[in-house]
C-alpha cells in the first residue's frame, strides 16, 4: 500500500517536472513570436499616421485605395485558403479546450495569421492583437503537445489541455507584459478549473514569455505612457497623491458614488456593445457581402479616415496614451469614441483576424474620459482625477464585455503599477459586471464561441 503511494507521489513530482519545464518551452517560443508580433505593429502605429499626414492629392488618394483594396483580395484568398485564420481567435481555442473545435496544422495557422493580422492591423483595421497573441500561444502549446505527447488521447485530454491552456495564458501575458493577468485569464476565461499541476505549467509560461518580450527584446509596453513616463513628458500616473488620497479616503461615499456610477454606464454600455458585435457579424451576412466585398468596406474606410480622424485606426493604445497626456476638448472625445466604436463594429463584422482586447480597453478608456470630464464640467471633482477614470473606464468596459472582471482588474493593475487602487478597482469592475450579468448579457467570447457552432 505505502508502495503504491509512493510511487504515485513520485510520479507526480516527475509530471510537475515536466509541465514546469515544458511551460518554460512553450513561453519562450511565444514570447518570441508575440515579440515579433508587436514590432511590426508597433512599426505600423508610427508610419502609418505620417503616411495619412503627407496625402495631398487625388492621386495619392487613389493610390492608397489601390492598396487597400489589394489587401482585401489578398485577405480573401487568405481566409478562403485557412478558415482557422478568422476571428479573434479566442472562441476557437475555448471550443477547443471543450472538445467541440479542432485546431488543424497550428504551426501553419501561425505563420499565415502572423501575416494577415500584420497586414489588417497594420493598415489600420480596429482590431486588437490579444485574442491573437493567446491564439497564437494556444497553437504553440498544441504544436509541442502533438510532439511531446503524440496522439495518445489521454494524454491529450490531461497534459495536452494544460499546455494548449498555458501557451494562450502566455499569449496574453506576453502582449500586455502582464504575466499575473495571462495565469488568472487561463482560470477564468480558458479553463475555468484550478489545480496544482496546471497552475505550474500556466505560470512558468506566462512568467517566461514576459520575460522574453520585456527583458532580450526590450518591447515597450503596450500602454507606454501608464508604465513608462518619456523623459520630456510629465508624469500622468501619479495617483495617489497625499492630498487626492486623504479626499478619496475621508470622503468614500462621495467617491464611490462616482465609481459606482460609471461601473453603471460601462456596464449598460458594455452590454450594447457586445449585442451590436453579434449584430454587425449577421450584418454581413444578411447583405451576403463575403469573400473580397466583405473586406472592402472597412479597408476602403481606413483611407478617409485616416486622414480626418487617424486616432481611431489601428489598436488604439496609441490612442490611449494620447489622451493621458493630452487635454482634449470634449466634442473630440465623444467623436472619438463614436468612431472608435462603430469602426470597430464594422471592421469586426467582417470576421477579419484580429481580437477584441484591446479595442474593448481603449473604449472603456475615452469613457473614463469623458465622464471625468463632465464630472470637471459640473465641478464635481477636479481635471486632477481624469486619469484615474480613464483607468477605472478600462477596467469597467472590459468586466461589461469580456465578464472576467478579475483578469480585467489584474491587467489594468499590472498596466499601471497602481496596486493600491485594488479596492475602488474592484467596486468599479463589479458593478458593471453585475449590471451586464443582470441584463443577461453572454461573454462575448462565449456567445461568439456559440454563434459559430449554430451555424455549422
Amino acid at each position: 500500500m505505502f508502495a503504491g503511494v509512493s510511487v504515485l507521489l513520485t510520479n507526480r513530482r516527475v509530471l510537475r517536472a515536466n509541465l514546469f519545464v515544458e511551460g518554460m518551452l512553450i513561453g519562450a517560443v511565444t514570447g518570441v513570436v508575440i515579440a515579433a508580433l508587436r514590432f511590426f505593429l508597433d512599426t505600423a502605429d508610427i508610419w502609418r499616421p505620417r503616411l495619412f499626414a503627407k496625402i495631398d492629392s487625388v492621386g495619392e488618394i487613389l493610390l492608397i485605395c489601390a492598396v487597400m483594396i489589394l489587401f482585401a483580395i489578398i485577405l480573401a484568398r487568405v481566409v478562403k485558403f485557412d478558415p482557422q485564420v478568422c476571428g479573434s481567435g479566442i472562441p476557437q481555442i475555448e471550443g477547443m479546450l471543450q472538445g467541440r473545435t479542432t485546431m488543424f496544422k497550428p504551426l501553419r495557422l501561425l505563420a499565415i495569421k502572423f501575416c494577415a493580422v500584420v497586414m489588417t492591423i497594420g493598415a489600420g483595421m480596429s482590431l486588437g492583437r490579444a485574442g491573437i497573441s493567446v491564439q497564437f500561444g494556444a497553437a504553440i502549446g498544441n504544436f509541442f503537445t502533438k510532439k511531446f505527447y503524440g496522439d495518445n488521447p489521454q494524454h491529450e485530454s490531461f497534459q495536452g489541455s494544460f499546455l494548449v491552456t498555458a501557451g494562450a495564458g502566455a499569449g496574453l501575458a506576453a502582449i500586455f507584459n502582464a504575466p499575473l493577468a495571462g495565469v488568472i485569464c487561463c482560470v477564468e476565461e480558458m479553463r475555468k478549473r484550478f489545480s496544482q499541476e496546471f497552475l505550474i505549467v500556466s505560470v512558468s509560461a506566462a512568467v517566461t514569455a514576459s520575460f522574453v518580450v520585456k527583458v532580450v527584446f526590450g518591447v515597450r509596453p503596450v500602454f507606454e505612457t501608464i508604465t513608462r513616463t518619456p523623459l520630456n513628458m510629465p508624469s500622468v500616473i501619479t495617483l495617489p497623491t497625499a492630498e487626492m488620497a486623504q479626499l478619496l479616503y475621508s470622503t468614500p461615499l462621495k467617491f464611490a458614488s462616482m465609481f459606482i456610477l460609471l461601473g453603471v454606464i460601462c456596464g449598460f454600455l458594455g452590454v450594447l456593445f457586445t449585442k451590436a458585435l453579434l449584430i454587425s457579424l449577421d450584418v454581413y451576412d444578411r447583405l451576403k457581402l463575403f469573400g473580397t466585398r466583405r473586406f472592402l468596406i472597412p479597408f476602403l474606410l481606413i483611407v478617409p479616415l485616416g486622414i480626418e480622424l487617424p486616432q481611431v485606426l489601428g489598436c488604439g493604445n496609441v490612442l490611449v496614451d494620447e489622451i493621458l497626456v493630452s487635454h482634449l476638448e470634449l466634442s473630440l472625445l465623444v467623436t472619438l469614441l463614436v468612431g472608435k466604436i462603430l469602426f470597430t463594429l464594422i471592421c469586426f463584422g467582417t470576421n477579419a483576424p484580429g481580437g477584441l482586447f484591446l479595442p474593448v480597453l481603449v473604449v472603456g478608456a475615452l469613457i473614463g474620459n469623458v465622464f471625468a470630464r463632465v464630472g470637471g464640467l459640473l465641478d464635481i471633482f477636479t481635471t486632477d482625477w481624469t486619469t484615474l477614470f480613464i483607468i477605472f473606464g478600462m477596467a469597467a468596459f472590459f468586466a461589461a464585455v469580456v465578464k472576467a472582471p478579475i483578469t480585467g482588474s489584474v491587467l489594468i493593475l499590472e498596466l499601471t503599477g497602481q496596486f493600491g487602487h485594488l479596492f475602488w478597482l474592484i467596486i468599479v469592475s463589479g458593478t458593471a459586471f453585475l449590471i451586464a450579468d443582470l441584463c443577461g448579457s453572454e461573454p462575448i467570447f462565449s456567445a461568439l464561441l456559440e454563434r459559430s457552432q449554430s451555424k455549422k
